[in-house]
């Protein structure tokens, strides 16, 4: 006996999640619908399928192939033009030459399919319907038979005043092929509205059979969460995917739970998915294969398909999500929510009850969507952010993504012009910046490799080898599973907001350059590199005053990069190291430490300083940016302390008058300035306007002229600086913090919405105007006891605030009084 599969729906009252796939790939519990029906009808012997196709065919045929790998033959069969029920089957008449069964590819069954088959055979039935009883069913065509099953009356989807019976048809059928006499090939014809009824009026042996067991449509969205939670409560009498890790938990292979994460019954894990510590997941969820579940999430009755990415701190509670889709963190998902795949919801994002969301949209952070998103993207038309582009790798930030990256910038430049491009020791950078490197060359521009080296080593290759960009890509400080890209400019600049516009220009619109065969980039391989960086870190200081001081220094940095850096500079200033691994040893596949993890273990790095009488000692970022001090008695010297001693260094030991410094750094500076008679340029909060300032001041330039160190963005030169400091002093660190002016800063976050911000910042500037205030970045406003600073975060829905007083009390009372204006402001 042979089998019909009809699969050619569109699903249409399932969209969003229909609108890339049709109905019966729809998954279901982590299958597909129509991989259940195939397993159904190989459980009762039917392996001889056809399968009529009409939407998005090739997607069913990529997936079953032949259907070799379910135990079936498949042989498809495909509508160039809508046929109907009955006239796609009418396609395959060909092979149907005895009797079969027709069954829809896009419901849900569990039906004793050999009962009604032996029904059929002893009626000598032309037709069999498969019938069922359902609680409402308006929705379907209903049927009513005599006591012998022989069918008496259709009545199709009838109101509640036509309703005769309970017993509606299932859309399964047994037939017998000379069914095909009573219709021509070609014609739109339904079983149920057209033959059905005719061969009734002719009289013709016509059966209905009512089964007993499960059955579902699949109509709409809650009857297709329905569904899953009937598979998961094992009311569908059929074998679920994956192996029992514990009563009501299954899981495929490769599934990573970490300790501290909750799971409760019944749940199904896909394959490779993976579940963070402090994460629960409640009953009746479905998490697709390689789905990855982040710290302190909680979800609740969802379900989600392949591929999706769930950020730190979310919730869902009902929700359905597509393939692809991703979540950043605090992200809150309501019942009834449904996102079509490949759509991206932003940090602090709201979608309120039974919201449907369209595929490839993008939701900007901090939204609150009340309604359907379906028509236009959302996209913010922006890539980067304050440091740079910085996306979740092969969530967001792809090898194709990152290889439009490269094209996007390389059409910028001129052919064959030269770029620089490294990457930390972490492989999924490693692998984007291959992919990177064969986006620039598609343009035609060379590529100077560094291999693996931090974003100051790129900096200074740049300036010495006179290229006309660059780019950077490591682990993200802010997302372990992110990277950061970030594109330099000739001078090693992070490059300006007019060129940023210009690469997404590009990005966006894909016109990129696209040179000929021959004219292809080539890649050029630097040798001693890092040796030269240090020479110029060297050169760029008083090394001869450093060993002098025989400096005893704790360090503790990431096995990566720094390896090769760091303990090579120690040596050449005559320093005594003490390594201080406080992490355990740096394993390739971890990738760098992040710095929340180092600034974890600070006190342990402060006790062994201690213990060894050193000096000082230091913590490294993977990067080698961003440096941490402690000075001799192990305690750490903050942020704007080493600001300080920075602008200290350069007012009493150098030729420069001026110093560049943020407009979020301590009022000290101007204390400082006039004690040296020097000059404080304040900046934008963003770290090229910091280091255009520095470079233009010509502060901390090389011997050639051309490189410009950066100390606020290079660790190692920041660090040979402090020591320099220490050694012409002659006191020690914690006595030079000291000498310093005492000051008591306070740093806040206030959330607001995108929309509200420019109304707020013009509210508090009319309120403020009578005050002495500074618009250099955000608004700054002077008080009699210290300042505040409210700046609008530029890539979160929040307002940064800064503060500084005479007190500790002082300055977090004035952080306070901008908090409450804003949230006041907002309910105005």
């Amino acid at each position: 006996m042979k089998a019909v599969i009809m699969a050619g729906g569109a699903g249409t009252r399932l969209r969003p999640l229909t609108c890339k796939l049709p109905k019966p790939m729809v998954p279901l519990a982590t299958r597909p619908i129509m991989e259940y029906i195939t397993g159904l009808l190989r459980h009762h012997g039917l392996t001889q399928i056809a399968v009529t196709l009409y939407y998005l065919p090739e997607v069913i045929k990529n997936y079953f192939g032949k259907g070799d790998e379910f135990g079936v033959n498949l042989h498809y069969f495909i509508e160039e033009t809508p046929l109907g029920t009955a006239g796609s089957v009418k396609n395959a008449e060909d092979f149907l030459n005895e009797t079969f069964l027709v069954i829809s590819g896009d419901a849900l069954t569990d039906f004793n399919l050999a009962e009604a088959i032996a029904f059929h055979r002893s009626k000598k039935a032309l037709a069999t319907l498969v019938l069922t009883k359902v609680k409402t069913p308006l929705e379907y065509g209903v049927v009513i038979t005599d006591e012998t099953g022989k069918i008496r009356r259709f009545l199709e989807k009838p109101g509640w005043g036509e309703v005769f019976s309970d017993t509606v048809n299932t859309g399964i059928y047994l037939l017998e092929p000379e069914i095909f006499r009573f219709y021509e090939r070609g014609k739109n014809v339904d079983f149920s509205k057209d033959l059905f009824p005719k061969l009734l009026a002719e009289g013709q042996p016509l059966y209905g059979y009512v089964a007993d067991g499960y059955w579902s449509d699949i109509g709409n969205l809650d009857q297709y969460r329905q569904a899953n939670y009937d598979l998961l409560s094992g009311e569908v009498r059929l074998p679920l995917p994956g192996r029992e890790l514990a009563p009501g938990i299954r899981a495929g292979e490769g599934v990573e739970i970490e300790e501290g994460a909750e799971i409760e019954p019944p749940v199904i894990l896909g394959k490779y998915a993976r579940v963070k510590k402090g994460a629960k997941i409640t009953g009746f969820t479905v998490l697709g294969d390689h789905t990855h579940i982040q710290e302190n999430v909680s979800v609740k009755k969802s379900i989600l398909w392949n591929h999706v990415y769930v950020g730190d701190q979310s919730e869902l509670r009902g929700a359905v999500l597509g393939h692809r889709v991703h979540l950043k963190p605090r992200v809150s998902l309501y019942e009834g929510v449904v996102i079509g795949d490949g759509s991206t919801v932003g940090t602090r994002s709201l979608l309120r009850p039974e919201v449907k969301v369209w595929p490839d949209k993008y939701i900007e952070s901090g939204s609150v969507l009340s309604n359907s998103l379906i028509w236009g993207t959302r996209w913010c038309n922006s890539l980067f952010g304050n440091l740079g582009i910085d996306k979740t790798f092969n969530q967001e930030l792809t090898p194709e993504f990152a290889a439009r990256l490269g094209m996007a910038y390389g059409s910028l430049l001129p052919e064959k012009a030269q770029v620089v491009i490294g990457a930390d020791n972490s492989r999924p950078a490693r692998t984007l910046k291959r992919a990177m490197i064969a986006g620039f060359l598609a343009t035609g521009v060379n590529i100077f490799d560094l291999g693996i080296a931090t974003t100051p080593v790129a900096r200074y290759a740049l300036a010495i080898l006179g290229a006309a960009g660059g780019a950077h890509l490591r682990v993200s400080p802010r997302n372990g599973d992110g990277i950061l890209v970030e594109f330099l400019d000739e001078k090693g600049f992070a490059v300006s907001r007019d060129l940023e516009r210009k690469i997404e220009q590009r990005f966006f619109t894909e016109e990129y350059r696209r040179i000929a065969a021959d004219r292809v980039g080539e890649v050029f391989y630097i040798p001693h590199l890092l040796e030269r960086y240090l020479e110029g870190v060297l050169a760029a200081t008083n090394p001869q005053e450093i060993r002098k001081a025989h400096f005893k220094v704790v360090v503790n940095y990431d096995r990566g990069i720094l390896s090769l850096l760091l303990p090579t500079l120690l040596r050449a200033l005559g320093c005594d190291a003490v390594h201080h691994q406080l992490l355990e040893e740096n394993k390739e596949e971890a990738g760098p430490k992040s710095l929340r993890e180092i600034l974890a273990v600070l006190d342990e790095l402060g006790g062994r300083i201690r213990e060894e009488k050193a000096d000082m000692g230091i913590v490294v970022d993977n990067n080698a940016e961003r440096l941490i001090l402690l000075d001799e008695k192990g305690r750490l010297i903050q942020d704007e302390q080493f600001v300080a001693l920075i602008a200290f260094l350069v007012l009493k030991y150098t030729e420069h008058s001026t110093v560049a410094v943020p407009v979020t750094a301590s009022g000290i500076i101007e204390e400082l300035s006039k004690e040296y008679r020097g000059k404080v340029v304040r900046t934008k909060a963003n770290p090229r306007s910091l280091m255009e300032k520095v470079a233009e001041e010509k502060i901390f330039a090389g011997r050639d002229g051309k490189t410009q160190f950066q100390p606020a963005f290079d660790a190692l030169l920041s660090f040979v600086k402090i020591l320099e400091l220490v050694a012409r002093e002659k006191m020690t660190l914690s006595e030079l913090v000291e000498t310093l002016p005492r000051f008591y800063m306070e740093h806040r976050e206030v959330a607001c919405p995108w929309e509200e911000k420019g109304r707020i910042m013009r509210a508090l500037f009319e309120e403020n105007k009578d005050r002495r205030i500074e618009a250099v970045d955000g608004l700054k406003v002077f008080h009699e006891n210290g300042w505040a600073l409210v700046l609008p975060d530029a890539e979160e829905p929040v307002f940064q605030i800064y503060s500084e007083g005479t007190s500790p009390e002082q300055a977090g009372e004035l952080a306070r009084i901008y908090m409450e204006r804003i949230n006041e402001l907002q309910m105005e």
